[in-house]
């Protein structure tokens, strides 16, 4: 099972290689789940200048499920919500009654 801090890492490796080091995670926007986390991420370029110019498109947010490390990229053509209702449509009910793990507050 992964800790918040363990699935945070898997999230930035990916980003940084499907993105090829010019994003980055933005944790004030992740979604806690019971099942674990939602990564929300855009391009570092944007996040420091936010410019229309410098925003990503078609950046889906990725699912990161505690229990097996599984990464999922949702989608961007429904809100996320709906994503998140698929995904927890295949997994077993127990999985949704955890306590979830919450990031740590940022200092």
């Amino acid at each position: 099972m992964l800790t918040y801090q363990q699935a945070e890492r898997l999230a930035v490796a990916w980003v940084d290689i499907v993105l090829d080091g010019i994003g980055a995670i933005v944790p004030q926007h992740t979604m806690t789940r019971p099942y674990g986390w939602v990564f929300f991420y855009q391009r570092k370029q944007y996040l420091t200048e936010p410019k229309f110019e410098h925003m990503l498109v078609g950046n889906a947010p990725i699912i990161v499920d505690r229990i097996d490390g599984e990464l999922r990229v949702t989608g961007t053509a429904k809100p996320t919500e709906e994503y998140l209702t698929e995904y927890e449509a295949t997994l077993p009910v127990a999985r949704l009654k955890m306590r979830p793990e919450f990031p740590p507050k940022a200092i």
